[in-house]
């Protein structure tokens, strides 16, 4: 009689990257142009996604399950530079709403679920989440309950933190993407 192999299998390591675009954005550009907002500023986006999936190969071991890019459009209608992004190999685009006056509505909401349910399918192992919300917490919460680690990244503010302190005390590692980890890919937009 054969005896079952009772040694667990190894988990294959996957990890998912989750921009939130508008905080990544607003405090790259406030910290580096001094800009309050986007448009006064261009982003080479499509580089600085291939920066920041290097990145993350150099710090979670495993296979990248892709990058969720978190944005908005008026009437959820894509402009050229998301149309562009959304080509990207291994990336993601879910885009919320961009309100009359300029604001991101349902991006969060995107995100918390994405996160969510990533975990709750075990498709990842590791999450690397790029965001400063505390609105972000419960979902950080629950991906942990199903064992996914959460690696908090946020950008270098000018002064203080741009990240709420709960979202910060509840992942597993945070991490401070540097300033001049992002100046290539900054610059101001030409004036009219």
């Amino acid at each position: 009689m054969a005896i079952p192999d009772l040694m667990p299998h190894p988990v294959a390591a996957k990890y998912a990257v989750l921009v939130d675009v508008g905080y990544l954005y607003a405090a790259a550009g406030e910290v580096l142009l001094g800009a309050k907002e986007r448009k006064e500023y261009r982003v080479a986006a499509d580089e600085l996604i291939q920066s920041l999936q290097k990145h993350a190969e150099a710090r979670i071991s495993g296979e990248l399950l892709r990058i969720y890019w978190y944005d908005a459009a008026r009437d959820r209608v894509p402009t050229v530079d998301q149309r562009v992004i959304a080509q990207l190999p291994w990336v993601k685009v879910r885009l919320g709403n961009l309100n009359a006056r300029g604001q991101q509505k349902g991006v969060d909401a995107q995100i918390r679920s994405d996160l969510e349910a990533l975990a709750r399918h075990h498709a990842v192992t590791d999450t690397i989440l790029l965001a400063g919300d505390e609105d972000m917490v419960p979902a950080v919460e629950a991906a942990q309950a199903y064992g996914v680690r959460i690696h908090l990244w946020g950008v270098e503010p000018p002064y203080g933190t741009n990240q709420a302190e709960r979202l910060v005390w509840e992942s597993d590692t945070v991490e401070v993407i540097s300033a001049d980890f992002l100046r290539p890919f900054f610059s101001r937009a030409p004036q009219p």
